[in-house]
């Protein structure tokens, strides 16, 4: 082990200066001469390498200034300054050398501690971080005695006393350490008294220690409550986790930066018990919902998310820029949000500035390709001719739904031939009764066409910060570039984002903040088709694997009723879709006296959009390329704009004052104003039949009717708000919340409403009495909370409910030749409809045990909705208008959450922590007046019962197949479907015994053979989340699902023939045959017949547990990292969706089951994090 030299003698040049061997020089001294020492320096940075010597060997020595020339090897250098003063050098390994005196030789220094050069003024090096060149030194006596200082010593509890076993004891810098022994007692070698030791241990504070002139050192660690005193951000302001008392959960910012993330949903999935997030689509730039702890209301909502404290879309955030994320979830931490918090509040922190902070420059960037996570898979082209057959027949003898377009049995001859030998036959030949047309009879895999591969995305973040005197700044840039799965489509998007906080101390009493945030997304894809229907639904549904893509002419295929989605990506218009959001903070704070903080600040953000879609017209081509005209669902040729320009704005004031009474009295009390305007803005146009379509401009067109929107809207909410909170020793806790709250959306006399929370706390583990169980139990808390929030139910009621407001329009009746123009009858408005109202009692219990290594955190809550806002009882048509709505239903969630964390060392180099997150909530309708029958139809769209349970499934239980016809028609089903039941149809069992399957009169009281069979409710949601590190190595790895949920498929992706046009997936092939009677799926029918109701048979359990992320890194040692200047570098793989384990239908993904959607994406990526 080497010392380092200073030019000041320390403890480490006195120990040397002992041995020192007074040396003369040979040579007079000249002016051009130079220190030794100081050559030896400046080689060492020059080259980058290490020199080791014999303490004092060299003092008093200089050289000529000249004699070093850097254009020459180190070695050739070193050899020109040591040999003329009876010097020599070592060479240990690549790039260290040891200087030895020729006329003692190697052996005289086996007693002789070695000073290590330092490059003082070259870029230093700190002592202990030099490791690697100790084990480089020679083995003998003479290495062994390079570390001469062995530090003995012994660690203990703080409180306890006793010896703590396997304490990790580092020397600060390298990856040498020690562990200390059962009874705590520890042994380490150092290189000098500047070694710093650093001691930790899982669930105790780490300490560091400079060795100095000890080399026996005793110390005892603390209990960590660190977790306790950690500030948790809550609604205009913050708190210490130890003192909080409503359901608060929070994410640090370093969980997301361990992996690529198209948007902020995708880190947080998974990690926040009861913070569900659904992720439908994987389309690029598509977002997430977010939803906290369940149903709110029958009108929907999401919770609240305030972007440093101003409401902003999180799909638009840079998920490199957030520093932390806090859900607030029940009434008492949401109350000072008044009637904007009702559904929860997400609070996110991006990175702020820190005073005094040296200059740091970070980037971070990956690439990474994606494929879809679940594909359907369709029968083949002779499967598909067979059971379209099949269905055509049966629907012929049982007065079922018949084919308007048939397969003959030279179809299926041909189709045969094709599949049998694609080489040598022709997937089409030319139609008997139509020569201008072909019979299709290929076998294409349009899922493998359209997505054919992986599709790439990149991603790059830079950022600067720091703080000098008076002002501290960060600022980033951010860009991610995503190309979509569907690769024929060539779709992109990409989003930029440009971020800076600045932070200027203008007295050591009043701050000036300034924030500037800009985000920008571009999208490019296929404009759908002039009827509906992307590319990608297309090829979900109504794909015959019969068609080719290409006529055998060159031609796109596709005639009449056959589309082809490639033809359609190809050959259609492109829709462009271009956004700006960009945010203006402006704040001040003020401290005028101790313990008063008063703070204002001011947003204004832009926000504008521009959606330019382009249809054109394209050919549709028959046998032989013969001209058939134009194809059919690309008529007319048309270009559509849609401009949304919209202006919010929003004023905070709030001022806190804190403030101890004796030593136990603690108060903390917060009174602020809030108010904010939003103005929209809407323009469109819509311009059909172009003169030049490849010129998509608004005034070259033939349209003798061009279509011309607008609209223009605003909202605006005011409050006043307080805060109290009081807290005596840390043990007793109390806080009170309220807003006086008021919006635009309600009449005059009902906008304003006042909301009131209170929430307790108690810490048993403070009480004396509870001295004897803290080594086991550091801390639990007791806390419970009840309040209530207010609801404007925006999404139902748009801006101005109280006014009754006309449309106009041309209406269906010829005036003077044409059409003319009409105003529609306003609805009728109700004057007393206000306030949903949201009440909350939360229960919850806080604990960690076993030294911090276990923590945990439950919830239970039940939340009651009042007064929702509904359509009242339907009205004499004579009214000719829409009757009001009213306050009329009401609903109860009832829920829980739990967050355990277990986290602890296996050895000095490798710690772990396991997280799971598990919630689950039901809910049910306690009131609606509207529904006087109880009627069960249409429930969930608009229609409920009082004590339904939301998102019941009503259905049939299925009794089995009908194995013959005769047993067919002994059942009366007539009701269900009036055709002629058959051998493999399904069966219901009969609930009421009537001797008839119906639907009674579809109410509660007689609801016929129909019963609830299931639930969609998701239940028992989770994530698992572990994380270990071993030395420079990190791994994460987070496994999310659903533990329960059934889900009643329809459709044509699950049923197969819903139409003749559709095609059934390969699961479909195990139907119902005279030869295949247990067989999962009825006989093959158009439409189904009465098959395809809701029944307990094909109830799918929408379970699922996927692998969400799986991370590997490795962050490069400090000792490299410095030689090349930087201050980090990490390299990592991760994966993101790899696989799930489900029983879920095979066609369908678990999370998105919806026929049509854009598949979500699995997802391999490699990236790098460097730090300056």
């Amino acid at each position: 082990m080497a010392f380092c030299v200073a030019e000041t003698p320390g403890w480490s040049q006195t120990l040397a200066m002992t041995r020192q061997v007074a040396r003369k020089a040979k040579t007079a001294i000249a002016p051009e001469t130079r220190p030794l020492k100081d050559v030896l320096r400046e080689i060492k940075s020059r080259y980058n390498v290490d020199i080791l010597l014999e303490g004092g060997l060299i003092d008093g020595i200089r050289v000529a200034a000249e004699v070093v020339d850097f254009n020459q090897s180190v070695e050739r250098n070193l050899t020109k300054i040591l040999r003329p003063n009876q010097l020599h050098y070592k060479k240990i390994k690549a790039g260290s050398y040891l200087i030895l005196d020729e006329k003692k030789g190697p052996k005289s220094t086996d007693d002789q501690p070695l000073t290590y050069i330092h490059s003082e003024g070259f870029g230093n090096q700190l002592p202990g971080e030099k490791s690697a060149e100790d084990s480089a030194l020679p083995s003998g006596r003479g290495a062994e005695t390079v570390a001469d200082v062995t530090v003995r010593g012994k660690v203990t509890d703080d409180e306890k006393g006793s010896g703590l076993p396997g304490v990790s004891v580092v020397l600060k810098g390298t990856q040498r350490g020690a562990t200390t022994d059962p009874d705590g007692n520890f042994s380490i070698v150092v290189p000098d008294g500047k070694a710093v030791l650093v001691f930790s241990f899982v669930g105790y504070e780490a300490q560091e220690v400079t060795v100095g002139n000890r080399t026996s050192i005793n110390i005892s660690l603390k209990a960590d409550t660190k977790s306790l005193n950690e500030v948790v951000v809550v609604g205009y302001g913050t708190q210490k986790k130890a003192n909080l008392t409503g359901a608060v959960s929070t994410v640090g910012g370093e969980v997301l930066e361990s992996r690529p993330l198209v948007n902020l949903a995708q880190g947080l999935q998974g990690l926040v018990p009861n913070l569900n997030i659904n992720i439908n689509s994987g389309a690029p730039g598509r977002g997430a919902t977010y939803n906290v702890r369940g149903t709110t209301s029958i009108n929907g909502g999401g919770p609240l998310v305030l972007v440093d404290g101003v409401q902003m879309d999180p799909n638009l955030i840079n998920p490199a820029d957030v520093a932390s994320v806090t859900v607030l979830k029940d009434a008492a931490s949401a109350a000072v949000y008044g009637v904007r918090g009702a559904y929860g509040v997400i609070l996110i922190t991006t990175k702020t500035p820190k005073k005094n902070a040296p200059l740091r420059v970070n980037y971070s960037g990956s690439i990474t390709t994606t494929r879809p996570t679940r594909l359907p898979k369709y029968v083949n082209s002779v499967q598909y001719i067979r059971m379209h057959r099949e269905a055509d027949a049966t629907g012929a003898s049982s007065g079922g739904s018949q084919a308007t377009e048939k397969f003959t049995e030279l179809d299926l001859a041909n189709a045969e031939k094709y599949l049998a030998d694609p080489a040598n036959n022709l997937p089409v030949y030319v139609d008997p009764g139509n020569p201008s047309k072909y019979r299709y009879v290929g076998n294409t895999d349009w899922i493998a066409e359209q997505y054919p591969g992986w599709a790439p995305m990149t991603d790059h973040n830079l950022s600067l910060s720091g703080g000098e005197g008076r002002t501290s700044f960060v600022a980033s840039l951010g860009y991610l570039g995503q190309k979509g799965i569907l690769d024929v489509a060539n779709e992109t998007f990409r989003r930029y984002n440009a971020n800076l906080k600045v932070s200027t101390e203008v007295t050591k009493w009043m701050d000036l903040n300034f924030r500037f945030n800009l985000n920008r997304t571009e999208g490019n894809r296929p404009t759908p088709a002039n009827t509906g229907g992307t590319a990608e639904s297309w090829i979900s549904n109504d794909l015959r694997p019969i068609m080719p893509v290409y006529h055998p002419d060159g031609n796109f295929s596709g005639q009449g009723s056959f589309t082809n989605p490639i033809a359609l990506a190809t050959l259609n218009g492109r829709s462009l879709d271009k956004a700006n959001d960009l945010w203006l903070t402006g704040a001040i704070v003020l401290r005028p006296i101790e313990g008063l903080r008063v703070e204002a600040n001011y947003t204004w953000n832009g926000y504008n959009r521009n959606i330019e879609r382009h249809w054109k017209e394209y050919n549709e081509y028959g046998a032989n390329g013969v001209l058939l005209g134009t194809f059919p669902w690309s008529r007319p040729s048309r270009v559509t704009e849609a401009y949304n320009t919209d202006t919010y704005t929003a004023l905070n004031a709030y001022a806190e004052y804190q403030r101890t009474f004796g030593t136990k009295h603690n108060i903390k009390a917060l009174v602020g104003y809030n108010q904010e305007l939003k103005q929209m803005k809407f323009d469109s146009s819509s311009i059909k039949n172009l003169i030049d379509q490849t010129i998509p401009a608004p005034n070259l067109n033939n349209d003798p009717a061009p279509g011309i929107g607008a609209s223009r809207g605003e909202w605006a909410v005011s409050g006043t708000f307080f805060r109290l909170n009081y807290d005596y020793a840390g043990k007793y806790l109390l806080e009170l919340n309220g807003r006086y709250d008021g919006t635009s959306r309600f009449p005059r006399g009902n906008r304003y409403v006042f909301l009131p929370s209170i929430s307790a706390g108690w810490r048993i583990s403070e009480e004396p009495f509870f001295k004897p169980l803290q080594n086991v139990v550091n801390d639990l808390k007791f806390r419970g909370s009840y309040g209530t929030l207010g609801n404007q139910a925006g999404d139902v009621l748009g801006n101005y409910p109280y006014l009754a407001t006309m449309s106009a329009g041309l209406v269906n009746y010829i005036f003077g030749g044409q059409r003319g123009g009409g105003v529609g009858t306003p609805g009728l408005i109700s004057a007393n409809f206000t306030w949903e109202k949201v009440t909350t009692m939360d229960l919850g219990v806080d604990f960690s045990l076993f030294n911090n290594r276990l923590i945990t955190n439950f919830d239970w809550y039940i939340r009651d909705t009042k007064d929702m806002i509904v359509g009242a009882s339907p009205l004499p048509a004579v009214l000719g208008t829409s009757a009001p709505r009213q306050n009329a239903a009401n609903l109860r969630t009832k829920g829980w959450e739990l967050s355990t964390t277990w986290r602890d060392r296996i050895n000095k180099d490798w710690t772990y922590e396991v997280t799971l997150a598990l919630s689950d909530y039901t809910a049910r309708i306690t009131k609606y007046d509207l529904n006087t029958t109880n009627s069960i139809t249409n429930l969930g769209n608009g229609n409920y019962y009082n004590g339904q349970r939301l998102n019941e499934i009503w259905g049939f239980e299925t009794a089995g197949f009908f194995a013959t016809d005769d047993a067919a028609a002994q059942v009366d089903q007539k009701q269900i479907w009036g055709g002629t039941w058959l051998a493999g149809d399904i069966q219901y069992k009969d609930q009421n015994g009537d001797g008839k399957i119906t639907r009674g009169v579809n109410t509660l009281s007689d609801p016929g053979d129909q019963k609830v069979i299931g639930n969609s409710t998701p239940r028992y949601q989770f994530g698992l989340n572990l994380s270990t590190q071993y030395r420079n190595f990190d791994f994460t790895m987070l496994v999310q699902g659903i533990g329960k949920r059934d889900l009643a498929l329809s459709g044509r992706q699950f049923w197969g023939f819903t139409s003749e046009w559709d095609v059934p997936l390969q699961p479909i092939l195990d139907y119902w045959t005279p030869e295949n009677t247990g067989a999962y799926y009825p006989r093959m029918r158009f439409g189904g017949g009465g098959n395809f109701q809701p029944q307990t048979k094909y109830l799918q359990n929408g379970a699922y547990a996927r692998l969400k992320n799986i991370s590997l890194g490795y962050t490069l040692p400090r000792a490299l990292t410095n030689k090349i200047k930087l201050q980090t570098v990490r390299v990592y793989v991760t994966g993101q969706n790899l696989f799930e384990v489900t029983k879920f239908y095979k066609a369908l993904d678990p999370e998105t089951f919806s026929q049509g959607a854009y598949p979500l994406n699995r997802a391999l990526s490699g990236g790098i994090q460097i730090g300056l």
